[in-house]
């Protein structure tokens, strides 16, 4: 009988230890189809990768659209992706610049199959994004809660000073990666950051979300379709 007491306490105490470490004690690492391998954080019992998309290639090896330096090529493109261009101290050649804030990507690369995210993966929607939002306590103040607390005069990557509310509370580590137009004028890098959704507003206009320097919200966006935004994605369940 004591033997049988004794094997019932220490499955009790084994079920209680399973039952308190959650999912956001259980980092894995994830690599997509160019070969980079990212880390990821849990809200919510939600995976997501914790960094900008570096990828050139779809999920299953095929190649995305780059290198359109012309702005007329830039408006004119169907899926494509960019490095952000332009003299930026600290940042001195592309392969610098992607490392740091990731490629920049226009809707069209965002929705086209089979995706740029890992296989498993996708891009975040807008569902995933509002329970974000929510479980960070709303749009005035989730901002500062996803915000790298990285700020200038830091090295890159980083913010502009003031980085007002960054905490980057759950490992978010959101970056100012800046973006480009749907002209082909690039703006933001070290200000701001669009993240793109795989839904839309209509014909031209995509849903995505907005950080700043300047402060702590989180706030839904409509852009043009065109447009060179970064994404984060979420592993499926």
């Amino acid at each position: 009988m004591k033997l049988r007491i004794i094997s019932l306490t220490l499955a009790g105490a084994a079920l209680i230890f399973l039952n308190t470490c959650s999912k956001d004690d259980e980092p894995e690492t994830v690599t997509d189809a160019s070969g980079n391998v990212y880390d990821t954080f849990v809200v919510n019992g939600k995976v997501w990768i914790y960094s900008n998309p570096r990828t050139t290639e779809y999920s299953d090896g095929s190649g995305i659209l780059i290198l359109l330096y012309d702005d007329v090529e830039w408006a004119s493109a169907g899926p494509a992706c960019t490095i952000y261009q332009s003299d930026i101290a600290g940042l001195d050649s592309d392969g610098s610049m992607v490392s740091k804030y990731g490629m920049l990507y226009n809707w069209y690369a965002v929705t086209a199959s089979p995706g740029l995210c890992p296989t498993g993966w996708r891009v975040a929607t807008e569902d995933d994004w509002d329970d974000l939002i929510d479980q960070l306590g709303g749009e005035t103040v989730a901002g500062g809660k996803l915000k790298s607390q990285r700020t200038d005069p830091a090295d890159h990557p980083r913010w502009d000073s003031p980085n007002t509310g960054a905490t980057n509370e759950k490992g978010f580590n959101g970056l100012p990666s800046g973006y480009r137009t749907s002209i082909g004028e690039f703006y933001g890098l070290g200000f701001s950051t669009y993240f793109w959704c795989p839904s839309e507003y209509d014909p031209s206009f995509g849903v995505c979300y907005f950080l700043t320097s300047e402060d702590a919200t989180m706030e839904q966006y409509y852009k043009r379709k065109r447009s060179g935004y970064t994404v984060r994605c979420v592993k499926e369940n």
